[in-house]
């Protein structure tokens, strides 16, 4: 192997702390039984067969003899193993492994890596190369030597799992069958109550001090709201400005909201400032930190903003996701997604545990000229109120790149740093509805799906078949399959928006049936929070555009007319397409093709004298009159169309699925980097796919041809 692929291994290893939750989860170890000195090889908690994946793809046994991804000069697979005992500066050279199949006889593995294994200190991994003599032969025993020190030998699978030696005389599970104490119940986050008046007051002494009133408000990680203080003369409501070339309609003085779209709507400042503060939370992860300027940034008909004849921004339609009448995410953000400048991310010790947001400008917008650098009193508090709670400077938005584009983060780099007024003095009160506490209990459970770690909810796990059982309806065993691809290549997979650079992607994997219907979920470890509904969404708006009766199910719901004007374009939305999110999306424009002034809409957008990020199409009409119900007290889906109960989403990051030729569902990914997504949903959808003849980049639209996938170049780690 060559010296740069060795290195490259070393780094994917470094970057998976992935496989050792599944070793930890397996074997229930504690850190008292990690102290031992003797070298040993971890196996499961109730046999002798090891802990191990494929060093690659991180499947796991029973191991082929040649890997599905090649690295260095051959395709030899490289197995992964842990073990306790070796010294932190233990190389490749000094450590001999061996194994033994069941005629006896011995295969020298080559050991191409050693190296610790992320936030587990008492554990190294090692990677051996299989040997080039060894086929299907099913268990074998393996051991290492270092420092004149034997191990104990593991059982792995080669080719198939069964026969082989009998273990060794006297050998156990390794370390041990233990008893796991019950963990606590995670929380989202570890902010305290203390954290969040702290916070607070930081922000209302830095706005008393350049004489503003605002209304603060704080989530977790998973945006809960901790915490809302209403500071004396702050303004009670603030309008929804989408920064469109449209008109601002009046709003109905009984609800506050606007005939047409959202623009001119008025809202509660509260409900603004909990939008903004989770969304700086649910984006930020500990490798990315990102404020609702970030969000606001790649959400415009133009990525950059402003920047004519460059494609939508990649988080086009974002803002429609999280919403409070989705039934993914629990709590949805009162707005959805934020972006209008005056939120930040809040940080301890590294790690993402929330976020802070700002109202009180009267106006909840986007940032149209991110050129002027201008610096909104709203972001100068946001950033005052997270003193000594700042994300690393590493991670911030600015220092990440999405096609050569710096992305924006925050304008604001002085602060004021006035005396800090004690919490019971401050002036104002805190929200009765949205009292001081601490994080809340978190909503996602640690789960191994596929040898990836990472957290499922309870209410989606474990994964379930399509109820509606037909000859070709997926099956548990097939979502399993498919969710558990995706992982696979999410963890080889180079992300687009995390530090530091060759990390890993991290998502949020989500399958569904013909019918919406959820039949699981699965987020990577750190995936950003966002992702969990935004993939279904995806799903559901692929299984939903590629079906037969989509464009009845529109009409039926009242949008007649966009579904006329697909007609009209030659998409019948009669199951003739299988669309993915990104062709779903380029239909869904102010422009077509996507980016090119002075073109016509799209046929699900609206034209651009019409146009804003509170006035996109299709995917907010699906959703306002819901939307206003329960922002106005009620309860509803998000749509009146059963299929669609959490909106839909225009941006890439899906696959349909089929079955000899049917469509059965679709794949959703939502992560790091949509290009990444494509990558993923595809490498999910393996074996799934559409039939080529009708996919959406066989179609002309307008003498346009529509894309279907877009994969980022050279993906892989």
């Amino acid at each position: 192997m060559t010296a740069k692929a060795s290195v490259r291994r070393g780094h994917l290893v470094l970057a998976l702390s992935v496989s050792i939750a599944a070793l930890v989860v397996a074997s229930a170890l504690t850190r008292s039984h990690a102290q031992a000195t003797k070298l040993v090889l971890i196996s499961q908690e109730t046999s002798t067969r090891a802990i191990a994946a494929d060093s690659v793809t991180l499947k796991r046994e029973p191991f082929q003899t040649t890997s599905e991804v090649t690295w260095g000069n051959d395709a030899r697979t490289r197995v992964m193993l842990f073990a306790m005992g070796l010294a932190r500066d233990a190389s490749p050279a000094d450590i001999s492994a061996t194994a033994e199949d069941g005629s006896h006889k011995q295969y020298p593995l080559t050991v191409e890596y050693v190296g610790p294994v992320p936030e587990q200190d008492w554990a190294t991994a090692v990677v051996v190369r299989l040997n080039d003599q060894m086929g299907d032969l099913g268990d074998v025993l393996i051991g290492i030597s270092y420092q004149g020190s034997n191990s104990n030998r593991v059982r792995v699978g080669i080719g198939h799992v069964g026969d082989g030696p009998p273990d060794d005389k006297g050998a156990v599970p390794t370390p041990g069958t233990i008893s796991p104490s019950l963990a606590p119940a995670a929380t989202a986050g570890t902010l305290t109550t203390s954290d969040v008046q702290t916070i607070i007051a930081q922000a209302v002494s830095a706005a008393a001090s350049i004489n503003r009133a605002v209304t603060v408000a704080v989530t977790d990680k998973e945006g809960n709201a901790l915490g809302v203080f209403r500071m004396t003369g702050a303004p009670a409501t603030t309008q929804l400005r989408g920064g469109g070339p449209g008109p601002t309609l009046a709003p109905n003085p009984i609800t506050g909201f606007v005939a047409t779209g959202l623009d001119g709507s008025v809202v509660p400042a509260k409900v603004a400032a909990i939008s903004k503060a989770g969304t700086a939370a649910l984006f930020s992860t500990r490798g990315n930190a990102f404020t609702s300027r970030t969000a606001g940034f790649i959400i415009q008909e133009h990525f950059p903003p402003g920047v004519d004849f460059r494609s939508g921004g990649p988080l086009y339609g974002v803002q429609f996701s999280s919403l409070p009448c989705s039934d993914i995410k629990t709590p949805g953000l009162p707005l959805g997604l934020s972006g209008d400048p005056g939120s930040a991310p809040i940080y301890k010790n590294g790690e993402a545990v929330g976020g802070v947001g700002i109202e009180g400008d009267g106006a909840y917008t986007v940032d149209r000229d991110p050129t002027d650098f201008d610096q909104p009193f709203e972001e100068v508090i946001a950033v005052s109120a997270t003193r000594s709670f700042e994300a690393p400077s590493l991670i911030r938005g600015d220092n990440i790149l999405v096609d050569g584009i710096r992305l924006a983060y925050l304008n604001v780099t002085n602060a004021p740093v006035p005396a800090t007024i004690a919490f019971g003095s401050l002036p104002g009160a805190v929200d009765p509805l949205f009292p001081i506490r601490a994080a809340q209990l978190s909503e996602f459970t640690p789960a191994i799906v596929g040898g990836i770690a990472g957290e499922v909810d309870t209410r989606f796990f474990p994964f379930a078949g399509s109820p509606t059982v037909t000859a070709n309806s997926l099956t548990a065993a097939d979502v399993n399959t498919i969710i558990s691809h995706a992982a696979q290549q999410a963890n080889i997979t180079r992300a687009a928006i995390r530090q530091p650079l060759g990390s890993n992607a991290r998502v949020s994997i989500a399958v569904v049936d013909t019918n919406g219907v959820v039949l699981g979920i699965f987020r990577q470890q750190d995936a950003p929070v966002f992702g969990f509904d935004v993939s279904v969404q995806k799903a559901r708006t692929a299984a939903f555009y590629s079906s037969g009766n989509a464009g009845a199910l529109l009409r039926g719901a009242g949008f007649g007319s966009y579904v006329d004007r697909a007609s009209a374009d030659g998409l019948k939305l009669d199951g003739s397409v299988a669309f993915t999110d990104r062709a779903g999306g380029f239909l869904h424009r102010p422009f077509f093709p996507d980016g090119i002034n002075n073109s016509a809409a799209g046929p699900f957008s609206r034209e651009l004298n019409e146009w804003s990020v509170f006035n996109v199409g299709l995917q907010l009409d699906l959703i306002k009159t819901n939307l206003q119900t329960v922002l106005s007290g009620g309860a509803a889906p998000c749509t009146s169309i059963p299929n669609l109960p959490n909106g839909i989403q225009i941006f890439p990051g899906s696959v349909p699925l089929y079955k000899n030729g049917v469509l059965v569902g679709a794949i959703g990914i939502s992560g790091d980097g949509v290009d990444q997504d494509d990558l993923i949903a595809a490498g999910g959808g393996a074996g799934f796919a559409p039939p080529v003849n009708i996919r959406s980049d066989q179609v002309l639209v307008r003498g346009v041809r529509l894309p279907f996938l877009k994969f980022p170049r050279s993906p892989n780690l």
